[in-house]
């Protein structure tokens, strides 16, 4: 176990020694660089999309910095009764505060006198006045775990507030039908709009050309090539892959193929992605009724749920993938059946409607047009590494 690994692979906080500038798709201007004139722009919302783990948050923090920003999670507003009220108490306001007023009434008899208690001022004012003072700035993060309800509730309240010069980044998932930003009509001209974009190979293995040059260890361009790959456009899963190698219990300090693979299966085992994996195999129920078994290439037997969840966890690991490859890749997986397009999306379907019934965890993936959307890399490598 080599503990300077710590310092420099951060999967779980700011990479301080291994942060990576990007520049943004279709533009000269890094991320960066347009978070930062995003931020300029009074009365704007700023709404960052982007597939999950690939370093939105990361990217307010090294802008914003982390004693400027406050976070909160969609899930933070899964009960709200008062938007203003949650946010005021993440940062430390009474929001019950109330001044009081004596009132007295004379008669000949006696004196009696009444206490009248007042709110002092509307939270949202109250809020507002505590972020322009401290120059805060709202990151709301997971947007897409509220409801679309609350969704719709969050983006009317930015709506009136951003225009009194009250700062807040949004941050969520594309493919999401319950776009309330974007779709919003009150919102439109007022938005600033930034799509993060996957991680290329080549910007993931710059994490850790930085990271072992700065532990002064050599690692081989190929083996950095394929921790990249096992990344699936993830700077958290470079991060930790990188960062398992250095926790590994190892007299040997060469880093081979097979140090990077018991890596990664280091890095899966924490993964909290057993049930979510036992609920998509066992499918919706079956009355009872055994499911077929089709008999795979790799000598094993699966079901259509098990099957698919193998197909996958194979080689590449794809984030997108359409019905035509999703049912090729299927069928180059099997002995001697035939399974149809029309069988694979209504599986999909099915696995779509457990999904929409389940807590945040489980939001792993998404079938919409034809394209199943992987929301989650950690859950595609879990699959790929836990063997399933």
């Amino acid at each position: 176990m080599d503990e300077r690994y710590q310092k420099v692979f951060k999967p779980g906080t700011y990479p301080e020694l291994t942060y990576v500038v990007r520049q943004s798709v279709e533009t000269k201007y890094t991320y960066e660089e347009r978070l930062q004139q995003s931020l300029k722009i009074d009365g704007y919302l700023t709404y960052i999309i982007g597939p999950s783990k690939t370093g939105k948050t990361v990217l307010c923090e090294r802008v914003i910095g982390q004693e400027r920003i406050v976070s909160m999670s969609g899930n933070d507003f899964a009960k709200a009764s008062d938007f203003w009220e949650i946010l005021g108490r993440k940062v430390g306001l009474s929001m019950d505060a109330q001044v009081s007023e004596q009132q007295s009434d004379l008669s000949k008899m006696e004196q009696k006198s009444t206490t009248v208690k007042k709110n002092y001022k509307g939270n949202k004012d109250r809020v507002i006045e505590y972020f322009k003072a401290k120059d805060k700035i709202f990151v709301l993060d997971d947007f897409h775990y509220a409801s679309p309800e609350i969704q719709y509730d969050i983006a009317c309240q930015l709506k009136e507030v951003i225009r009194l010069g009250f700062k807040a980044v949004v941050i969520s998932l594309p493919h999401r039908s319950d776009d309330a930003i974007r779709l919003n009509p009150d919102l439109a001209g007022r938005i600033s709009v930034i799509e993060i974009k996957p991680w290329e190979q080549k910007q993931l293995e710059e994490i850790a050309r930085k990271g072992f040059k700065e532990l002064n260890i050599r690692i081989e361009e190929a083996l950095i090539s394929r921790i990249a790959l096992e990344s699936i456009h993830s700077p958290q899963l470079m991060q930790a892959i990188c960062l398992n190698i250095g926790l590994l219990p190892s007299d040997n300090p060469v880093i081979t193929d097979e140090v990077v693979e018991e890596s990664c299966r280091f890095t899966c085992i924490n993964l909290p992605y057993a049930d979510v994996v036992r609920i998509l195999k066992a499918g919706p129920p079956t009355r009872g009724q055994k499911r077929l078994q089709y008999e795979l290439k790799d000598q094993s037997h699966r079901d259509i749920y098990g099957l698919i969840l193998k197909v996958l966890a194979d080689n590449p690991p794809l984030v997108e993938i359409e019905l035509a490859e999703l049912t090729e890749r299927i069928q180059n997986n099997l002995v001697n059946s035939k399974i149809g397009r029309e069988k694979v999306k209504d599986t999909l379907k099915k696995w779509q409607d457990i999904l929409n019934n389940l807590g945040a965890l489980y939001q792993v993936m998404e079938w919409k047009d034809d394209i199943m959307h992987i929301q989650d890399n950690l859950f595609l490598f879990y699959i790929r590494w836990a063997f399933i």
